[in-house]
Formats: C-alpha cells, sequence, structure tokens
C-alpha cells in the first residue's frame, strides 16, 4: 500500500513538473511581493527577463533598478494602488526594461492580484510576460503576436498532452476551450463539447456545487483548490462517482478582468479510496488494540518508556493507561523492581530475541496492596522500516484466577489423598461404558486382582463371598437403574482362597451423570471392617452369655419359698435392671455395628464402658479392644485437628483488637497441668496488641507452647521464652513468606530448650501429616504447625523455625504492624 501511495504522490509531481514546462514555453515570469518585508521572490523565467543573478527573493529596488526610470512611477503607483484598495485588487500595465543601464528596453507585460490575510492586505501575486521588443514598430508588434500564438500553440500542446484534465471555461457562461484528451475522456461526451457552455455539456453538475464555485472564481478572482473531492459525473449514461482534486484559476485579459478560468482536475479516485481503506485499517487495529481482552503495551528502548498502552493492560497493573504512558518502567510500575523484568526487556532489545513465559508470577501494587498475579508474558522486538530494533511490543494474558483455582484443586487433592490414606481407605472408579474399573493398589490387593490391565465385574465379583455376591450384584443394579438416588452401600465378606486374606468390607459408591441424566461413572470408596466386625461378634455373644445366666437366676429365684419373696422382689429390680442393661448392650452391639459410620466419641465410649466392666471376661478380646482405643483416639484427634484446619483454611476470621499477652496468658491457663507436671519455666515479655482473629491466635500459641512442652528433653526442665519486637521490610529474614507487605512487621519469638531437629527440616515440618519422630515416641497428627502457618498467612504475615539437633527451636512469627 506504502508503494500505491508514492505513485500517486509521483504523478503529482509529474503535473507540477509539466504545468512549469508550460509556463517555462510561453516564458511567463512569476513573481510575489511580501508588503511588510518588502521582499519579492521572482522565479528563474523573471531573473531571465530582467537579467538577475542574484537569489530568489531580493528587495524590490533591486528589481526597480532593471525597469526603465520613465516606468517606474507608473509601477509604484499601481503597487501603492493593490495595497490599499480591498483584495483582491488586480492590475495590468505594460513596462520597459533596461540591460546593464543601456537605452535598449525590452517590452514586459506586468499582470498582478493582491491577496489578504485576517483583513490586512500582505502580497501581492503577478507575472511578467515578454510582449515586444518595440511596440511602436508594427513588425516588431506582429512579430511578438507570432510569438504569442506560437507560445500559445505551445501551451495548447502541453495542455493537450498532460495526463492531469484541463480544460477553459470562457466568459460567465463557461464556454468550454482547449480541452485535453483527459478533459474530454472525464466528461464522456466526446470531442464536440468545444464552444458549448459547461452546464449543456454536463447538466448533472446542477445539483453540485461546482457551477457556483465556477461563478464566484469568475467574480472574485480568487483561484479556489479543492482536493480529493467526489463529482458525480454521467459516461456513456453511467453516473460516476470519481474523486479529483481540482484547481480553478482565474484567467485574466489584458486589461486584467477575468475573462476565463483555467481547470486542472487529477483524477485520485484510487488514492483516496487506498488512503480511506487505509485509515478504515487503522481505525479497525485502533478498536482492535482498545477492546483487546489481553495486555497490550509498547515500551520504547529508550529508558524503557511506555508509548502505548491498552486498557486491559492497565487493569492488569492496577493504573490508568494514560498515567504510564510517557514514563519509565520502573517509575510508571515500581514495585517490580527487582523482580527481573528490565532485564529481560533489555536482554530482547539487545538481542532481537523475543521472550516468552506461561504462568509468569508478578508482584503488583493493586488498590495499594501487593498481590501475585500469573499471566502468559510475551516479549516481541519491534523494528522499524530498516529493520532497526525501536522498543517491545508487549501481550500480557492474565492467568491468575485459573492457577490460582488449580493450586487450590492441588491442595484439596492432597489433602484428600492423606486423609484416606490415614483412614486407609481404598478407591475405585468404574466406566459404566465398557465396565472397566479403576482401583487403588490397596484395593487391588484386598480383591486379589494385582496388577491386571483391564479390571471388570467378574474379576472384582470373583473376590466376595458366596454367601454375599448376590446381595452385592443386586445393590450395584439398583444404583445404576433408573429413578434410583445413585449411591450404593453394603458389607460383605472376602474369599480368603482369591484375596489371600478373609476380609470384612465396608463399600460405599455413588454413580455421576451425564448432562442427559445417563449414568456414566460411579466413584467410592472402601474400609477393612474386619476387626470391628470381630468385635460385634464377640459382643453379641457375650450378651447372649449374659442373657442365659439371667435367665438361670431368675430360676432358682422363683423356686425360693414365701419367706424370701421380699428378697426376690429385691432380685426383681434386679433382674430388671439387667435385663435393660442386656438392652442397652445389644443397642451398642447395633450401634459398634456401624463402625465409622457413627461419631468416634461414641465407639471411645462404649470402648470404655466394655473396659471397665468387662475386662476379665474379654480375656484377649481385651487387647483387640486396647488397639480400637487406640485407633479411634488417634482418629479422634486426627479429626479433630483435620476440623481445625479446616476452620482456620476457611478464613472466617472474627477481626478485633487482640491482646498478645491475653492470648498467651489464656494458652497458660490451658496447659497449667502440664507445666506443673514437667516443672516448666516460661517468661512472656510485653508483646503487642494486634488486629486479628482471638480464636485463630490463641490456637497458633496453643500449638507453639504444647509442641515445646512435648519434644522437651528427658530429665532436663523445660525452659520457654516468649519475646517481642518490630522490624522493617529490609530486616524480614528471606525465609519469611509473609501474605502482605508492610513497611513494619511485630516480630514474636517463641524459643525452648528441647530436643531440636535439623534445619534441613524447617520447612517441611509446617507440611501437612509430616512428623519428624514416630507415634511410638510422641504424640500427634503431623497437622499442628501447618495450622500455625496458616494462622500467621490469613493475618497477612508468615512463620519461620530455626533449630539445631539437640540445641532447642525457635518459632518466629511475622504480622504486619
Amino acid at each position: 500500500m506504502a508503494g500505491q501511495a508514492n505513485s500517486f504522490d509521483t504523478d503529482n509531481t509529474l503535473e507540477i513538473q509539466r504545468l512549469n514546462l508550460a509556463l517555462e514555453s510561453a516564458g511567463i515570469g512569476t513573481w510575489e511581493l511580501d508588503f511588510q518585508t518588502n521582499k519579492i521572490r521572482i522565479c528563474h523565467r523573471t531573473k531571465n527577463l530582467f537579467r538577475l543573478h542574484s537569489s530568489d527573493i531580493i528587495d524590490l529596488q533591486l528589481l526597480l533598478d532593471q525597469i526603465h526610470p520613465d516606468d517606474i512611477a507608473a509601477l509604484h503607483n499601481e503597487i501603492s494602488n493593490a495595497l490599499h484598495q480591498p483584495a483582491p485588487h488586480s492590475f495590468s500595465i505594460k513596462l520597459r526594461t533596461v540591460v546593464n543601464g543601456l537605452q535598449s528596453p525590452r517590452w514586459v507585460l506586468c499582470k498582478a492580484q493582491s491577496h489578504a490575510a485576517a483583513n490586512n492586505i500582505t502580497r501581492l501575486l503577478g507575472s511578467f510576460i515578454d510582449i515586444t521588443d518595440d511596440v511602436d514598430d508594427a513588425t516588431a508588434k506582429t512579430q511578438a503576436q507570432k510569438a504569442l500564438d506560437e507560445k500559445e500553440a505551445t501551451l495548447r500542446t502541453v495542455i493537450e498532452s498532460a495526463p492531469a484534465a484541463i480544460g477553459l471555461f470562457v466568459g460567465r457562461d463557461l464556454i468550454v476551450e482547449m480541452p485535453n484528451q483527459a478533459f474530454i475522456d472525464i466528461v464522456g461526451k466526446g470531442p464536440d463539447i468545444v464552444g458549448l457552455p459547461l452546464r449543456e455539456v454536463m447538466p448533472e453538475l446542477e445539483n453540485q456545487a461546482f457551477l457556483q464555485i465556477l461563478d464566484d472564481v469568475y467574480t472574485t478572482g480568487v483561484t479556489f483548490q479543492t482536493f480529493g473531492t467526489q463529482v458525480n459525473i454521467v459516461q456513456q449514461g453511467v453516473m460516476t462517482y470519481n474523486k479529483y482534486d481540482i484547481t480553478y484559476s482565474p484567467v485574466y485579459d489584458r486589461d486584467g478582468n477575468v475573462y476565463a478560468i483555467l481547470d486542472i482536475a487529477i483524477d485520485v479516485t484510487n488514492r483516496v479510496n487506498l488512503e480511506e481503506r487505509i485509515r478504515q485499517s487503522q481505525m479497525q487495529l485502533l478498536e482492535l488494540f482498545e477492546q483487546s481482552p489481553v495486555g497490550i503495551a509498547i515500551i520504547d528502548k529508550d529508558n524503557l518508556t511506555f508509548t502505548m498502552a491498552n486498557p486491559f493492560y492497565g487493569k492488569l497493573v492496577g493504573r490508568d493507561p494514560q498515567d504510564i504512558i510517557g514514563k519509565p518502567l520502573m517509575e510508571a510500575i515500581p514495585e517490580i523492581e527487582g523482580q527481573g523484568f528490565d532485564a529481560l526487556l533489555q536482554g530482547v532489545i539487545d538481542t532481537g530475541v523475543p521472550f516468552v513465559s506461561k504462568e509468569q508470577s508478578v508482584d503488583i501494587a493493586l488498590d495499594g496492596v501487593i498481590q501475585t498475579i500469573y499471566v502468559d508474558l510475551a516479549y516481541q522486538p519491534q523494528r522499524d522500516n530498516a529493520g532497526n530494533i525501536t522498543g517491545v511490543f508487549v501481550v500480557a494474558t492474565d492467568l491468575t484466577k485459573q492457577v490460582i483455582s488449580r493450586k487450590k484443586i492441588e491442595e484439596t487433592e492432597t489433602f484428600l489423598r492423606g486423609a484416606i490414606e490415614l483412614a486407609e481407605l481404598g478407591t475405585y472408579s468404574i466406566d459404566l461404558a465398557t465396565g472397566i474399573f479403576d482401583c487403588s493398589d490397596r484395593l487391588k490387593q484386598w480383591f486379589g486382582v494385582g496388577t491386571e490391565a483391564e479390571i471388570t465385574f467378574d474379576k472384582m465379583y470373583a473376590g466376595i463371598s458366596k454367601e454375599d455376591l448376590p446381595a452385592v450384584v443386586e445393590a450395584v443394579n439398583h444404583a445404576f437403574a433408573p429413578g434410583s438416588d445413585g449411591h450404593f452401600d453394603m458389607e460383605y465378606a472376602m474369599v480368603a482362597e482369591r484375596t489371600g486374606v478373609g476380609r470384612v468390607l465396608h463399600a460405599q459408591g455413588r454413580v455421576l451423570y451425564d448432562e442427559t441424566g445417563k449414568p456414566v461413572t460411579m466413584i467410592g470408596t472402601a474400609q477393612d471392617v474386619t476387626i470391628q466386625r470381630e468385635i460385634k461378634l464377640t459382643l453379641e455373644s457375650q450378651v447372649q452369655q449374659r442373657t442365659e445366666q439371667l435367665e438361670v437366676m431368675n430360676e432358682e429365684l422363683a423356686a425360693l419359698n414365701e419367706e424370701y419373696r421380699a428378697t426376690n422382689d429385691e432380685l426383681s429390680d434386679s433382674n430388671h435392671m439387667l435385663q435393660q442393661s442386656n438392652v442397652n448392650l445389644q443397642q451398642f452391639a447395633y450401634v459398634a455395628s456401624h463402625d465409622l459410620q457413627e461419631p468416634l466419641r461414641k465407639i471411645q465410649s462404649f470402648s470404655d464402658l466394655l473396659a471397665k466392666r468387662y475386662s476379665e471376661s474379654l480375656g484377649d478380646g481385651l487387647t483387640y479392644l486396647q488397639r480400637m482405643q487406640s485407633s479411634a483416639k488417634r482418629m479422634s484427634d486426627l479429626i479433630e485437628d483435620l476440623l481445625s484446619f479446616s476452620r482456620i483454611t476457611a478464613h472466617n476470621e472474627v477481626i478485633e483488637k487482640v491482646s498478645l499477652n491475653k492470648v498467651i496468658y489464656e494458652v497458660l491457663n490451658d496447659l497449667e497441668l502440664v507445666i506443673t507436671e514437667t516443672s516448666a519455666q516460661i517468661s512472656v515479655q510485653d508483646l503487642p496488641i494486634i488486629e486479628g482473629d482471638k480464636m485463630q491466635l490463641n490456637q497458633l500459641f496453643l500449638n507453639l507452647i504444647s509442641n515445646a512442652l512435648k519434644f522437651r528433653k528427658p530429665n532436663v526442665i523445660p525452659v520457654i521464652q516468649i519475646t517481642g519486637k518490630t522490624i522493617t521490610n529490609a530486616n524480614l529474614p528471606a525465609s519469611a513468606k509473609v501474605i502482605r507487605t508492610s513497611h513494619l512487621y511485630h516480630q514474636i519469638d517463641v524459643s525452648d530448650n528441647g530436643i531440636g531437629f535439623e534445619q534441613q527440616y524447617a520447612d517441611r515440618i509446617f507440611q501437612l501429616f509430616q512428623r519428624l519422630h514416630g507415634r511410638s515416641q510422641y504424640s500427634g497428627t503431623g497437622i499442628g504447625l501447618a495450622i500455625c502457618e496458616r494462622v500467621a498467612a490469613n493475618h497477612g504475615g508468615g512463620i519461620t523455625v530455626t533449630s539445631d539437633e539437640g540445641a532447642g527451636a525457635t518459632f518466629s512469627i511475622f504480622l504486619p504492624a
């Protein structure tokens, strides 16, 4: 497109050259007098007429010196009149020239017209034509006329050969004269238009402005120009709508009166259409740039200055685009200093190699708070026409929501996997279209299917006892059936010969449907409840034995004589109480049969009751009961800690002013028994009052102090120190990953003289379910410190630990001040 536009410019330049050629051929010199400076601009033809060898702009007096003395006064008068008459004022005068002071004059026709600006006459435009060497000599006049005729013929030839449409409109009726072929082609009426009025030649102009403009030019003598103007012309019976650069110039007679108008029209339709298409393309590109859903900016290589940024880029960096355009990168977005983006941009400028980064993290100030966003980032070198790099084209796509959502899903999956492992569950999913199972390794082991490539219903059913299999198949088919709630819940025994171990499994499942309501997948879990079933059978047996004993006692009591009736009544009451006890035991057995579906606290309560009342009768069963109690206690502790962690993670904070000294006092009060038993020495400095959630902060310090008491050295009195101070952002340790940026932070240190640990495990201990010691050495679930880290994060801060094995540990909490 640039090449086409240049071709049009070349055509226009060619037109000017041809017009100059016409003036050259006609011997017409031009001049322009500036009344303010009294300077006159002359062309080279004027210089030749007056034998001047100076520059194009000279003093008026220098030109007057080349005019015959007898004619200078007349020229002065005409110039003075033009200065004082309303513009445009025209004059025509014959002058004689002198050559080198000799009295051999040449006759020159001088024509001029005044022009005004802001109602002030500022300049005089005119021409010189060499008309004769001696107007008094008839032969000279004839020769002059002949010369004029030749010049006119030359002008006609030039006009005829010009590619621009040129024609002369004579008189107020605008009689068409001297049209060249280009003019005839545009009019489209053939060559017989000479001598006809323009209105008759082109009646379609009646409803257009051009006839009135021509009349105004004829009346005022003021040249009219317009560029890229549409003209509606009927050519061969068809209306055309081309665009032209048009000039209407007045033509004067010897008396200085307008007698015709010279029309020069250049067809610029292609150029104008091309320019319009270019303009529309630019507007479309600008609109796309402004409305783009991705951040776009251009950064100049000089000082990495923003030259352009669209609205979405401004939203991405938390600023109005107009506030960053024209500013260097580090001035416009100062918080990204030290994140390396200036070096990346400079590298693209220096090497010309584009830079692309997926899910690039950027710490940016949004609403005055430093936040981490994630973007797909691309830096593309921008080049000029010569291929030199001028800057960088930046494209940034916001992926913050997607990345955060994925990270949360990954955290949830990790949490669930940990919970499943701790609960010792097997998991499965079934593709109902193919009947293929996808099972966890634990479930494969329980069903004895090994590592087979495809696990089908038949292979899974083969591991279930024949007694339970029909009910299992019926329950599975019912879950798939239309109108079913899609749930599966069964307990069944496994075949020892098939699976290697005789087990009782409790399986649950749920069917997932597509958008049409068609079942597509079943997912679920299974748990080994063999021990629970054994306990249930033992309990039921004991209940039966107890019932039989009561029946024997009742028979013996019934055989006693009357004198023991009162005693029988007491025994009857006792019997009633024992029967009620049996009913309670039966109810307990029923509840225990639902194992993990009932709250663990009931398992613990009933197991405690059994241990107290029937420890001697249980025999070896007491060992199983104790194992169950221990497992239930661990599971209870785990669930409590998981619930605590879940509550902390849910961000349901109650923000208020909290005195940390008061929080620690309450924690020490809760731990009073342990502190007394261990003779622990605890010192607490003055701590700040902060904005926070009192419950969460209580949980934080409870976990830290109880850990310090738990992990003490044998036979060494625990010493715990709790101190606080205020530090600046610059003094924040590199390992402290705070959530909210602040100028100042409260640092609370909890130090102990316990067993400590190797520093390489400093990050690991804050992860869920992570323990550095066996359960037999120290109790716990591995969740307490994860809760501490979450509480610190909920308050915009962070937590670190420094330790050495055998030298105690110091936990440091950093909270924005």
